[in-house]
């Protein structure tokens, strides 16, 4: 057997020379290899293909509705409808809502999302599309989780390619990669998810990739999975990616057990440390360098500090500023709002350059360290 030091520099030449880890060095990454050492070849990986350079995004988040019928173990947003909390917001009330934050922050990107709310007919979605992108044409709409996509199929009897097709015809331009969490259906059990709902993930993926609509890809993890569920989760990307090549990004995303079932169970007591986002941040960017080669750093749900480390251990892309979220403090954790200046600060300090980008990845303006 190889000793790790050579073990970790034969996947760092393979990756070199544009080939994918395997599943067992995928999960030797992840029970063994040494956390400094991975983050040295993340990083060097990273700036092999983006330099000194971490864009980022003016991004709103806006949570339309927190009314849902999946009722996932792992959230603490969603509400049943009949509680007093519970809102849907009408296309009026949406407009009211990103107008002071495209006024005074000219974000480019508004992350739209919420519940799969049972009530809610495709028109809902197209006239709200329609209203934000009329006002503000420039702002690109990235919609949507592959759960809220595949129920308005199913409530429109019509399939998934249609209703992309009718959503970006009303102004949808990218799709979220909510819903991911980790494919295998063991874990998706535990987790509250539907058997299958995995591979429909996959399956809207597609079906956009092959309409032409760019998506971005996630994971979810510190939670109940194992190292081999997360290798196979990144390995099904690669080989959704080799297909159709429509994810633009990635980003892993550790679990915040606060007021969840899992955590009430007892099942879930506590977050990932830092450790682990970071060893999670090197391994995706060794694992997918070559398939998706911009990797996120999770810093809304781990802080502006473990963001800067996130780009040190491989990470090319901050994610975006934060403006009104309401799915993570709904767990107890408050992430507050991130302006632009904080990010381009946060990355001047660690010495790279930030790069303002759009909501397809075209870079807007450049701010040098």
């Amino acid at each position: 057997m190889l000793k790790q030091p050579d073990q970790l520099e034969d996947i760092f030449l393979k990756v070199r020379e544009g080939e994918t880890p395997s599943r067992d060095e995928i999960i030797f990454m992840y029970e063994e290899a040494d956390l400094n050492v991975l983050g040295e070849m993340a990083r060097k990986l990273a700036d092999q293909k983006s330099g000194n350079n971490v864009s980022f995004v003016s991004n709103m988040i806006l949570n339309y509705t927190n009314i849902c019928n999946v009722r996932c173990n792992f959230c603490a947003f969603y509400r049943t409808g009949k509680e007093s909390d519970s809102y849907l917001l009408s296309s009026d009330q949406v407009l009211a809502e990103i107008e002071p934050y495209y006024r005074n922050f000219h974000i480019t990107q508004l992350l739209i999302q919420g519940g799969v709310n049972p009530d809610l007919p495709l028109e809902y979605y197209t006239t709200l599309f329609r209203s934000i992108h009329e006002r503000y044409p420039d702002l690109g709409i990235h919609g949507l989780s592959t759960s809220e996509i595949s129920f308005i199929a199913r409530k429109e009897h019509t399939s998934v390619p249609d209703i992309i097709r009718e959503l970006v015809d009303s102004g949808l331009q990218t799709i979220p990669g909510a819903g991911a969490e980790i494919f295998s259906d063991d874990v998706r059990k535990v987790l509250g998810r539907p058997k299958g709902s995995g591979q429909q993930w996959l399956d809207v993926m597609e079906a956009a990739h092959r309409l032409g609509v760019k998506t971005s890809a996630t994971m979810m993890f510190g939670h109940v999975e194992e190292a081999y569920h997360k290798a196979d989760h990144l390995l099904s990307l690669v080989r959704l990616q080799q297909k159709h090549h429509g994810f633009v990004s990635f980003t892993p995303w550790n679990f915040e057990p606060g007021n969840t079932q899992l955590q009430r169970s007892g099942l879930v007591k506590y977050r990932a440390g830092g450790a682990d986002v970071l060893r999670n941040i090197a391994i995706s960017r060794i694992v997918l360098n070559n398939s998706i080669p911009v990797i996120q750093s999770s810093w809304l749900t781990n802080g502006i500090q473990m963001g800067q480390m996130s780009v040190l251990f491989g990470a090319n892309d901050w994610g975006g500023t934060i403006y009104d979220e309401k799915v993570i403090p709904a767990t107890g954790k408050q992430v507050g709002n991130l302006r632009k200046d904080a990010i381009i600060q946060g990355l001047h300090q660690i010495g790279f350059n930030a790069l303002e980008r759009d909501n397809l990845y075209r870079v807007i303006e450049n701010y040098p360290a």
